[in-house]
């Protein structure tokens, strides 16, 4: 990836207030919405643009994501919610560089999350432990874990375009026999209701696009739109339970 596009500090802060709104299981432990002080949370977020000479010093967004799930979960910069303000913006951060986190379970993002809290995650073989040497481990396991998405319209999975599609607003109706009909506003496609894991061909995708007004005629290139609330809403309803389980370390 040539070029990554950094959260801001206002970027995590909005991710902490937008979580604040919701309820993410445990909304008492959360503690209040703003940093305790001025300052570490800027620095938290900092670690993202660390350079030399105007050359980043984290140049892949495996580091880059890592290092700003490093240093918001262990700045404590808020009273609580350290954590899972972390998890969120690292993911929120993978979703505005449209790159999937794949082959990971809630359990492999609390064991990671709780190893990072511990300072225990493995580092590598004859390194010192400090922030950099974790940092780089976290690194090290996303980069097993994650792949770009493919941006244009191209044959997709049915489950990847209806996620694509819900992230503009579409409902979707109750199944009808092998048939779905999908909502966009005053707009309406009816589409074959495929199997788990089925392939929908790119003619499909480009028909359903312009049929819901969400193609290039109506302004709306292939890139999904980044929206930093949808994208908050998104993850926390599907790892609310793993909000609860941060909620304890």
């Amino acid at each position: 990836m040539s070029s990554i596009d950094r959260l801001t500090e206002q970027e995590v802060l909005s991710v902490r207030r937008r979580m604040s709104q919701l309820d993410i299981a445990t909304q008492d432990a959360f503690g209040q919405t703003e940093p305790l002080k001025d300052g570490i949370l800027g620095s938290a977020v900092f670690r993202q643009y660390t350079s030399a000479g105007g050359i980043y010093k984290y140049k892949t967004i495996d580091q880059v994501a890592a290092n700003l799930f490093y240093g918001v979960a262990l700045a404590h910069a808020f009273e609580n919610g350290n954590k899972r303000t972390a998890l969120l913006s690292m993911l929120a951060l993978l979703e505005k560089n449209r790159v999937y986190l794949i082959n990971t379970t809630e359990d492999d993002l609390y064991e990671m999350a709780r190893s990072v809290a511990a300072h225990d995650i493995p580092i590598a073989i004859n390194a010192k432990r400090n922030a950099d040497t974790e940092a780089a481990a976290v690194a090290s396991w996303l980069r097993l874990r994650i792949r770009p998405k493919v941006l244009g319209d191209s044959a997709m999975q049915f489950r990847e375009l209806k996620e694509q599609l819900e992230a503009f607003g579409c409902d979707f109706d109750k199944p009808d026999s092998n048939f779905v009909k999908i909502h966009h506003g005053q707009w309406m496609v009816k589409t074959g209701y495929p199997r788990p894991g089925f392939e929908v061909q790119v003619m499909e995708v480009k028909r359903i696009r312009r049929a819901l007004r969400l193609d290039e005629a109506q302004g709306i290139d292939s890139a999904v739109f980044y929206n930093l609330d949808q994208t908050v809403d998104k993850f926390v309803n599907k790892y609310r339970d793993l909000m609860r389980r941060l909620a304890d370390l």
